[in-house]
């Protein structure tokens, strides 16, 4: 039996533009750390092969700090093979940090967009995969395993069943089809559950670390433990030291800033979101006509979460029968509006709806800052 990590898509060093300077910082340490949790692991379990499916690095971002530590992590596992596959956000290029920095004896890189493989007798595998050369791959390079008695892996940076993907699209009839006993594939940061058939486990083990909204709940890795005859065990592991998540909060009826601060304040504490938690609040509801919700104001002191952004979704409510017969400034403001606000466009209608709110706020003589 073989002891396999599968990881991908790290983005080391990447910028975290959406958060403020301080907490970018945090959280480019926190990666860095998790990067490190994932390798005490791998010294810790005794396992045999690393596997790294693209974007470990982005390229542009690349310090010299967070190559020492990757070149530290790798050196203190010297009886792991460390096999990378480099993706489209990290591709194998003369000037990149795989052609540019020598890596430890254990490290072996693919270094070209035709499959290849690098074999380990001593673990009765052979380890098959290419890499990016550049941003983009338009073709799938996966071709059929050789069936040489020891067990066959693929490590490949791909878009699974994405035939106009312009990023490696493999399909999963081309993985099953390849003899691959473990496919790990890096590229999809929120992926699906691992697919498995009798004789194949593949799919994508995601990110390390959540870095937006968009990567929502725990993040990790997957661990791995394939026999001598094939049989595969594989389940995903935590190492992320944050998560990003989302939640919708109804303020109907709040009649105040603080009243929307503690509708905030009570999700928060019901889906128990602590420091741990980046978390964006998107308002839903209906409020007077005359409150403008400042998102800014609407974060400020509520410090139980690492960080809060919110969204102001909310429609004003409006008795329009009386506006559409008002005879006074506030009345033709309404009706200017009115294509705007049935529009079927959704995106308009919201601009009309915030047009609406914050000119009869105005006009009530009510603070509109935002």
């Amino acid at each position: 039996m073989i002891k396999i990590v599968h990881t991908g898509d790290i983005h080391l060093d990447s910028p975290f533009s959406g958060l403020d300077e301080r907490r970018a910082e945090i959280r480019k340490t926190e990666l860095r750390g998790a990067f490190s949790s994932l390798m005490t692991f791998v010294r810790v379990k005794n396992v045999d092969l690393l596997l790294i499916a693209g974007d470990m690095f982005d390229r542009g971002f690349v310090t010299r700090e967070t190559i020492a530590i990757v070149l530290r992590e790798f050196s203190r596992v010297p009886s792991c093979r460390i096999v990378i596959s480099p993706g489209n956000h990290d591709p194998y290029t003369p000037d990149s940090v795989w052609a540019k920095v020598k890596f430890p004896k254990n490290v072996y890189i693919f270094n070209s967009e035709k499959q290849t493989k690098f074999e380990f007798p001593e673990i009765n595998c052979d380890v098959y995969g290419y890499a990016f050369t550049g941003e983009s791959m338009i073709s799938s390079p996966v071709t059929p395993s050789d069936e040489n008695g020891r067990l066959r892996v693929l490590c490949a940076h791909a878009h699974l069943d994405a035939p106009a993907s312009v990023y490696a699209p493999v399909t999963s009839s081309q993985i099953i089809m390849g003899r691959f006993n473990y496919a790990a594939l890096g590229h999809v940061h929120n992926p699906p559950e691992l697919s498995r058939t009798e004789r194949c486990t593949f799919g994508y083990c995601g990110c390390l670390e959540g870095r937006g909204f968009d990567e929502t709940g725990v993040k990790g890795a997957v661990y791995v433990e394939l026999s001598d005859d094939g049989k595969c065990s594989a389940h995903k592991m935590s190492f992320s030291h944050r998560r990003y998540e989302i939640a919708d909060v109804d303020v109907t009826g709040a009649a105040s800033l603080p009243d929307v601060q503690e509708r905030i304040r009570d999700v928060i504490r019901d889906r128990k979101f602590d420091a741990d938690v980046v978390l964006r609040v998107v308002l839903r509801g209906e409020l007077p006509a005359s409150m403008v919700i400042s998102p800014e104001l609407a974060a400020s002191g509520i410090d139980s979460v690492f960080a809060l952004e919110v969204r102001d979704e909310t429609t004003p409510a409006i008795d329009t029968s009386y506006l559409e017969h008002d005879p006074t400034v506030k009345g033709a403001f309404y009706r200017a509006l009115a294509p705007s606000l049935s529009d079927p466009d959704p995106n308009k209608r919201k601009i009309a709806l915030r047009a609406l709110r914050l000119g009869l706020a105005a006009m009530a003589g009510e603070s509109i800052s935002d």
